[in-house]
């Protein structure tokens, strides 16, 4: 019980200086991040840092990630269509919501909303609430797919932030 404790005092304290130091970061902040193998730039939330592989960015302290994806062939617009909120929930997830957005550069994209439980091969954890952000730009010849993963006791701290990040994502057309 102790260690459980201690985590979650650990995990709050983490999440309270993540959200003190994100802010306005990700307005002002002028670098992006370049996909590897994309053409794909994204300014990530600060302190976000990217893995060598599967172009992921990951937050350690509140395990939120953000996955980006380029899908060439792919029209942005009929994906989106066919993401169905009874798709989403064959899947194993829940549907929240789906709103339509315009990135930083005036593009159309699309977010759906979805959260899942995580559970641990020892049963002895407790099971973890996370939400998905689902966030699809791109045109007719491509759709950029961009999932932030993140607890859901991180949420209020973190959301915005992410939803800022998201909609700085830069691509050729």
């Amino acid at each position: 019980m102790r260690a459980t404790t201690t985590t979650l005092i650990y995990l709050i304290i983490s999440i309270f200086s993540f959200v003190f130091s994100q802010e306005n970061n990700v307005e002002t902040q002028t670098s992006f991040y370049q996909v590897p193998g994309t053409d794909v730039k994204i300014t990530p939330p600060e302190y976000f840092v990217a893995l060598p592989v599967q172009n992921t960015l990951i937050h350690p302290p509140t395990s939120a990630s953000i996955q980006i994806n380029e899908i060439d062939g792919s029209a942005y617009k009929l994906v989106v269509r066919n993401l169905t909120p009874e798709y989403i929930e064959k899947q194993n997830a829940h549907f929240i919501k789906k709103e339509n957005l315009t990135t930083n550069d005036g593009k159309e994209a699309t977010l759906f909303l979805v959260s899942f439980t995580v559970t641990a091969k020892d049963s002895a954890r407790t099971p973890v609430d996370y939400e998905r952000i689902m966030f699809f730009t791109g045109n007719q010849n491509k759709t950029i797919w961009i999932n932030a993963n993140y607890p859901v006791i991180a949420k209020d701290v973190i959301y915005n932030t992410l939803i800022k990040s998201l909609k700085t994502v830069k691509f050729d057309d």
